[in-house]
């Protein structure tokens, strides 16, 4: 005899799969370089580093992709106005504000 399965094993199961896929899309992203040192220009450097731009907030709340400024492309990095260059979706710096 075939075993039912109820509405709520497989919501459940749904919603474990979907907080098991964002962890792992956040730990990808927080491991991610977006901008390499090396291709960054002396004035693009020194901007990051005035702003304290690190790749990896230490604040979960506020992370470029919460910011206004930040402008996502899908694979963890996005474009920052503030520098006009690449910044990691879970980085931070000085100059984040919401996005309102």
């Amino acid at each position: 005899m075939a075993k039912l399965v109820s509405r709520r094993g497989v919501l459940r199961s749904g919603f474990t799969a979907a907080v098991v896929l964002a962890s792992v899309r956040m730990a990808v992203a927080a491991d991610k370089v977006c901008a390499d040192p090396a291709k960054l220009d002396d004035g693009q450097k020194s901007l990051r580093a005035s702003l304290n731009y690190v790749e990896q907030s230490p604040d979960p709340s506020k992370t470029c992709n919460g910011c206004g400024f930040f402008q996502p492309n899908g694979d963890g990095c996005g474009t920052c106005q503030m520098f006009s260059g690449p910044a990691n979706a879970n980085g931070h710096c000085d100059s984040w504000g919401p996005k309102g």
